[in-house]
């Protein structure tokens, strides 16, 4: 197997190939759009500051064609990985927001439509534990 370049463009993953292909593209396909319609909209404008305008235009309009294209083309070379996060990890944000902000509360006393969404997202259990860990810390204190 053919080992992949692969490198950091503004916060993303691609390869230096492809990269190379787009850019490739982008240029085969902007400049020559560009030029004729440079070249055509002289003709009809008769050399004036509009026409050199529309080219321009045409030529940024030809560089969102050949993006399209490139993205088609050269899919992403990201690795998206879906499980279970690692143990504690929960649990280690609450306590670093509860640093912040303070106790979190019981989930239960939420309205309805928050606590609807909580249980959506998987954080029901989460935060049910993390209150009745609060309430262990009172009862501990007292």
């Amino acid at each position: 197997m053919q080992q992949q370049r692969l490198l950091e463009v503004w916060g993303d993953t691609v390869d230096s190939r492809h990269l190379l292909g787009a850019i490739g593209l982008g240029v085969g396909i902007a400049v020559p759009v560009y030029l004729f319609a440079e070249w055509g909209f002289a003709e009809l404008t008769d050399g004036d500051a509009v026409g050199r305008s529309y080219a321009l235009v045409t030529g940024l309009a030809a560089c969102i064609v050949a993006a399209v294209i490139a993205a088609n083309i050269f899919k992403p070379k990201r690795v998206v990985t879906i499980g279970a996060a690692a143990a504690g990890g929960r649990e280690d944000a609450m306590d670093a927001i509860e640093a912040e902000l303070g106790p979190l509360g019981n989930p239960d006393e939420l309205p309805a439509a928050a606590l609807a969404e909580v249980k959506e997202l998987g954080l029901y259990d989460d935060l049910l534990a993390q209150h009745r860990k609060n309430q262990a810390r009172q009862e501990a204190a007292r």
